[in-house]
């Protein structure tokens, strides 16, 4: 009796491609309230969206490559420094009467949701290790929606990518980041 769990390679793409989409929904909703309600983000929140960003051009080498463990393990490592880098924000806030940075959606902080996102990503990455899957994926003529889903995930995080790093430059220019910014070191 085989003890791994089989999944279809088909299957753990798919996932993939969900997976990267919904921490790019995620970062573009942090972009949305920057910008709609003016919540400029902080160094740590600004390390959270780099961390987020390596977990999706981890997956987006499973995309590229095929199925490998080391492409969960990269995600897994970034999703281990964003869990922390939130964690560190939430330890700052967490005495009573230190206030909080931010808003709050649902009663959380953003940075409690990355830190609650950030261990999601890790169940998931450490589930999907333990299952027996192929290490290539990829068959000699993927289906069409596949490469057009995998193109599309590929322009979206090349985009966020792009976005995050004009929004450091703007907001912090080339010197340290403020801990509490209230506005543009460079104005466009």
């Amino acid at each position: 009796m085989q003890s791994d769990l089989a999944v279809s390679g088909k299957t753990i793409v798919l996932l993939n491609i969900i997976e990267i989409l919904t921490i790019a929904f995620v970062l573009t909703m942090a972009f949305v309230l920057q910008f709609v309600l003016h919540e400029l983000p902080c160094p740590l929140c600004l390390l959270q969206r780099v961390g987020f960003l390596g977990v999706s051009v981890s997956l987006l080498l499973n995309l590229h490559f095929g199925i490998r463990s080391s492409h969960y393990s990269l995600a897994l490592l970034f999703s281990l420094f964003t869990a922390l880098v939130a964690l560190r924000q939430i330890f700052l806030h967490i005495v009573p009467g230190t206030g909080t940075y931010g808003i709050s959606i649902f009663h959380y902080q953003l940075y409690t949701w990355s830190f609650i996102v950030s261990i999601l990503i890790i169940i998931y990455s450490s589930i999907i290790l333990g299952c027996n899957v192929a290490h290539k994926t990829h068959t000699k003529h993927p289906a069409r929606w596949h490469k057009l889903l995998a193109k599309y995930t590929f322009t979206v995080i090349v985009l966020l990518l792009l976005a995050n790093t004009i929004n450091v430059v703007l907001e912090c220019g080339f010197v340290q980041c403020p801990d509490n910014p209230v506005e543009y070191k460079i104005r466009g």
